[in-house]
């Protein structure tokens, strides 16, 4: 089975490490065989250097210039943002934000609510 999914001006990429985790952004430049240069596409950050074993490449390719400038990479991957968050693994991102947000008495409630849906699937499984 073949690569799809290629280091290219234009991906659109998950970053999987640092202060910058679980932001989307735009590959601008490939600097070596390993580090490129990106736009982060959810805020205002600097253009900067990034290992490309701390990116998560996704489906979405735009039609940029190699160095293109920010506004530009940013105007032609802004439709990608809305349609990752709409996918299965943008969910999984969000879900996993939410989370992480959650305060000690919340995640006790989720705790108990599990264990009653844990008990209800045991109950139904033990029936048949």
């Amino acid at each position: 089975m073949p690569f799809k999914q290629f280091v290219e001006i234009g991906r659109v990429a998950l970053i999987n490490f640092g202060e910058l985790v679980d932001k989307l952004a735009i590959i601008v430049d490939i600097v070596d065989d390993k580090r490129v240069l990106i736009d982060v596409l959810e805020f205002d950050a600097p253009r900067q250097t990034i290992p490309i074993q701390r990116l998560k490449l996704t489906d979405y390719v735009a039609k940029i210039q190699r160095n293109a400038a920010p506004e530009a990479a940013k105007a032609a991957a802004k439709d990608f943002i809305k349609q990752f968050y709409e996918s299965a693994w943008g969910k999984q991102v969000i879900a996993r934000k939410n989370k992480a947000q959650m305060n000690d008495f919340q995640r006790f409630k989720y705790a108990q609510l599990e264990a009653k849906r844990d008990a209800l699937v045991a109950k139904e499984l033990n029936n048949h």
